[in-house]
């Protein structure tokens, strides 16, 4: 989500920008990622990371893939201030899984400094057996600075809704399922990397966030990221997870360029979403290259 070795990094249909109704499980999840925000300015970033994350969790560093809560325990105190503030989540029918993005920025521990980086998170929630809700996957990546941020919420028509009886679904099966759905969809690009490949798995209002690039839902944009990205990239999936309701998940994993004269590396985090029906889409897709 946010920390300052410089990382990377959501939509459905119907996206609407407003509150969410306060009794429902996705403003708890909006309250818990505010509350976050605000730890991090008041006892620090690394103390709020340890308060915050799962004990198994994951985040992306100089060493790739880590675990979230130790590496936080371990890093180094710094005199600089992690803000951030989310602007779109999701949250499963089963309202103990969600996601949530939008802006951060790092700043030194001075009022009305200069932002000395900006970005966009990325992170995956999920309510614990006590009833908490904790980080268990966290990454993003530096973009430039939003221009007269709103701070409006925006979520998926319905998503502050409480569903009945929703399907549980045995997790374990669920995240083998969007292991191999990723391997699916780099088979299919390998043989045909083209815009029409990659997009024919992508949720109608999917966002996409590249490094150096805000976030975008715009499908001409999308279009052009993904012409442009080279023919020899590849991935490797390093883990998975979905909610017990089967409609929420992702992967996440390394990014890889063959082409010449070295191999350029990268992460990804993929949010997928299941709608009644349908098969996994992407609703978020988030790449990262050094």
């Amino acid at each position: 989500m946010k920390y300052f070795i410089l990382f990377p990094l959501l939509m459905a249909t119907s996206v609407m920008a407003q509150e969410p109704d306060s009794s429902s499980a996705l403003f708890s999840l909006r309250e818990a990622e505010r509350i976050f925000a605000k730890e991090s300015v008041m006892i620090g970033r690394n103390e709020a990371f340890v308060k915050n994350f799962a004990e198994e969790s994951a985040i992306f560093t100089d060493k790739w893939i880590t675990n979230g809560k130790q590496f936080s325990k371990e890093r180094k105190a710094s005199p600089l201030v992690l803000k951030w503030e989310p602007e779109f989540m999701d949250i499963s029918a089963s309202g103990d899984f969600g996601i949530s993005t939008g802006p951060w920025e790092v700043q030194e521990y001075r009022p009305n400094t200069a932002a000395l980086a900006t970005g966009y998170f990325l992170t995956v929630w999920k309510k614990q057996s006590e009833g908490e809700w904790k980080v268990i996957l966290d990454g993003g990546s530096e973009t430039p600075a939003v221009m007269n941020p709103q701070h409006t919420i925006s979520f998926p028509s319905g998503a502050d809704k409480a569903v009945k009886n929703p399907p549980v679904v045995n997790t374990g099966f669920l995240s083998k399922e969007l292991s191999d759905r990723d391997k699916q969809i780099l088979a299919i690009w390998e043989k045909s990397p083209l815009p029409s490949t990659y997009i024919s798995f992508l949720e109608r209002d999917a966002r996409i966030q590249l490094k150096g690039h805000l976030p975008t839902t715009n499908k001409d944009t999308i279009n052009s990221f993904i012409n442009s990205f080279d023919k020899t990239l590849i991935w490797e999936t390093s883990g998975s997870g979905a909610a017990s309701s089967g409609d929420l998940g992702y992967t996440y994993g390394l990014l890889k360029i063959l082409g010449a004269p070295k191999v350029r590396k990268g992460h990804y985090v993929r949010i997928w979403k299941k709608l009644s029906g349908d098969s996994w889409k992407i609703e978020l897709e988030m790449m990262n290259f050094d």
